[in-house]
Order: C-alpha cells, then sequence, then structure tokens
C-alpha cells in the first residue's frame, strides 16, 4: 500500500342516531301491545335498560368528564424562550419561508447545522409553530419550530454533534449529505466560537465525520473524477486526507488527530482522539514482511498506550498488540531475521522497546518478552 497526502496528489354520523330512535320507537310500541300482560313497573325497568344500551347513556350518577383545550403558549412566553436559546437545525434543506404560513414563498433551503440566530427585530409576533430567523448572510425568514432543536446555550454543542452523528451513522443518509454535515461541523470549528475542551472534541468529531464519509465513498465505489461535488468535497479536505495508489482509496490521514493531541495535551478528549488516530490507520498487507507488521503496531495500538497508559481502550489494545507479537514469535526459527538484517527492521524493535519500557506496568509484563524474543534473533 502506498499511500501519499492527497495535497500531492491534487496538485498534481347522525343518521345512526335517527334508526337507533326509530328503533326505539318501534320496540315501546310492541311493549304497549304486550303491557296488559305485565306489570307497570317491570316494564319501567326493562325500557330503562334498553334506553342505556341502544342510546350509550351515561347513569346520571356518574362523574362528568371535561375534554381539557391544549394550553396555548403566550406571545411574550416564546419571545422570551427563543430570545435565550439557541436554535439548532437537525435535517437537511429545511424551508426558509418569507412569512409564518406554510404557503408562503421559500426563499431558500438550510444547510444542516447551518447557524442562525432569533430575530428579534421581526416585525410579526411570534407563533407556536414558527420561529423568526435571521442567517449570517442578513437573511431573515421563518422556520418549522416543530423540526429544529431549540436549546439553551449551554447545550448547543452537544446537541449539534449529537444530531450531527445519529446522520453520519445512520445508513439512510446519502453521501451528499453526510458530505454537508462534514463540511458544517468542519465550519464551526473554524469560526473561532470554541476554544479548549470543547474545540479539540468538535475538531475529534468532525475528523470522524470525515472518516465516515469517505469511507462511505470507497465502499460504494464513488470516483471524484465523474463527480465534481464529490471533487470539490476533497479538495477543501485534501491536507487531512491521504490516497492510496493500489487500492484507489481516500483516508483519513491518522497524523490529523495525533496533531490536535500535540497541540492540545492533557484535555478531556485527548483520549478519544487517541482513539480515532489509532483506528484511521489503514490496515497494509503486510504479509511476512516483519518491518512493515511492527511499523503498523507501534504506529497505531502502542503509540496509543504510550499516550494513553491510562486509556479507556488500553486493555483493548494490549490483547490485539500480544496476539499480533505471539504469532510473529511463537517459533523463533522462523522470525525473518536473516543476515544481513535489515536497518528498518532493527530500528522498529529499538523503537517499539522504548514505547512498551514507558506503558503501563501490567501492559508491559505482557509485551516486551515478545520483543526481547525478536530482538534476540534480529540483533544477532
Amino acid at each position: 500500500m502506498k499511500l501519499v497526502p492527497l495535497l500531492k496528489l491534487f496538485c498534481k354520523g347522525t343518521i345512526g342516531i335517527g334508526m337507533k330512535r326509530f328503533r326505539f320507537l318501534w320496540i315501546g310500541n310492541k311493549m304497549q301491545n304486550f303491557g296488559s300482560s305485565l306489570p307497570f313497573r317491570f316494564l319501567g325497568k326493562i325500557s330503562f335498560v334498553l334506553l342505556v344500551a341502544l342510546f350509550g347513556i351515561t347513569p346520571l350518577f356518574a362523574a362528568p368528564t371535561f375534554q381539557e383545550k391544549p394550553k396555548q403558549t403566550k406571545p411574550s412566553e416564546l419571545f422570551q424562550r427563543d430570545l435565550h436559546s439557541e436554535i439548532v437545525i437537525p435535517v437537511i434543506g429545511l424551508n426558509l419561508h418569507l412569512f409564518a404560513d406554510q404557503k408562503s414563498d421559500v426563499l431558500r433551503k438550510l444547510k444542516f447545522g447551518e447557524p442562525v440566530t432569533y430575530d428579534q427585530n421581526s416585525l410579526e409576533s411570534p407563533k407556536e409553530d414558527w420561529i423568526p430567523v435571521k442567517l449570517q448572510d442578513g437573511l431573515s425568514g421563518f422556520i418549522k419550530r416543530s423540526v429544529v432543536r431549540s436549546v439553551p446555550p449551554k447545550q448547543y454543542l452537544s446537541t449539534l454533534l449529537f444530531e450531527a452523528e445519529k446522520l453520519i451513522q445512520s445508513k439512510q443518509v446519502d453521501f451528499l449529505a453526510k458530505q454537508e454535515i462534514t463540511d458544517t461541523i468542519f465550519s464551526i470549528s473554524s469560526s473561532g466560537k470554541f476554544t479548549g475542551d470543547e474545540f479539540i472534541f468538535l475538531r475529534a468529531k468532525a475528523g470522524f465525520f470525515l472518516k465516515k464519509t469517505v469511507d462511505l465513498m470507497n465502499e460504494k465505489g464513488i470516483k471524484p473524477d465523474n463527480d465534481p461535488e464529490t471533487l470539490e468535497f476533497l479538495k477543501r479536505h485534501q491536507t487531512k486526507l491521504l490516497y492510496d495508489y493500489s487500492s484507489g482509496k481516500y483516508y483519513v490521514d491518522s497524523n490529523y488527530f495525533w496533531k490536535l493531541l500535540e497541540s492540545y495535551p492533557k484535555t478531556k478528549h485527548s483520549d478519544y482522539a487517541g482513539y480515532l488516530a489509532t483506528e484511521s490507520i489503514p490496515v497494509n498487507d503486510c504479509g511476512a514482511d516483519l518491518r512493515c507488521r511492527l511499523e503498523e503496531i507501534r504506529k497505531g495500538k502502542l503509540r496509543y498506550l504510550y499516550l494513553f497508559p491510562t486509556g479507556n481502550y488500553v486493555n483493548i489494545y494490549t490483547k490485539d498488540i500480544v496476539k499480533n507479537l505471539i504469532s510473529m514469535t511463537k517459533d523463533p526459527d522462523s522470525i525473518p531475521c536473516f543476515p544481513p538484517v535489515g536497518e528498518g527492521i532493527k530500528s522498529e524493535i529499538n523503537q517499539m522497546f522504548r514505547y512498551a519500557s514507558e506503558i503501563g506496568p501490567r501492559e508491559k509484563k505482557q509485551i516486551l518478552p515478545h520483543l526481547q524474543i525478536l530482538k534476540k534473533e534480529c540483533f544477532r
């Protein structure tokens, strides 16, 4: 597998009631004809039962029921709520109407997550299911309240990312929609609105969405040469992507996530960024190439253990590393370290020793014995 930065590549009914009444009168006539042979009190009881059965009459002693009307929110309450909330557009192609009316002109369609603010200067009073909004370009209009998420400012970022991930992970959302979501999250991360822990989490999530979008492109075999929109999408993110000539596939460069960690070390979401960096490394078909197999372990899962000795994924990655090393060292005589041993193999083993010497004691105990076997066979 030959991976190159993408930047270089580009440079290159009332009727029923009436019938019931008729039936009751007919039965009444029959009862009258039959009345001379039965006591009057008995006939009265039978008539009452028939009345209840035919008309569904509620007994007089039953408690009355009242249907409450839905409580209407006052315009003043809506104004105060919208004034102190932020709006998240959680769908693709939401209509921006000229007036608070479904039949009014559509000014344009909004993108997923497009930043909008409550238009408190709107001349039209607030309505139950419409919100007057202003876009960043100054355009104003109305959007359906039932479609969007109106949340307190502290919940804006978490709500935005939750809705974005839900769509990115969905198999029902198409490739172009996922491009739009990815672009939006990257744009918001570059707006300067978020800093510190929120910024690194937003950038890490943006990289994850890019990975899922590119993975879908590879899966469906979409070729950017035949799709101008996809080509432009790749150009916008070329500094974060790699291209593999042998397979014709695109990958998110794991260095995108590692650089986040270097720029913002020891933040609340560093561990998550490290996990994404590890998972972004393409799986190479190394075969019997020892240097290739060792490099893949060192650059990914061992590097994670080195940087996050108490991380959330330590146990999983340790098991994977040990499993791979066992497959290499279970038969020392079969280790491909025949003289002259290449400097690349020696360099990889030395770097892995350096990483393994600084990881957690339990993980070190599992990994070091296998590295010692490799060193013994390859440094003779």
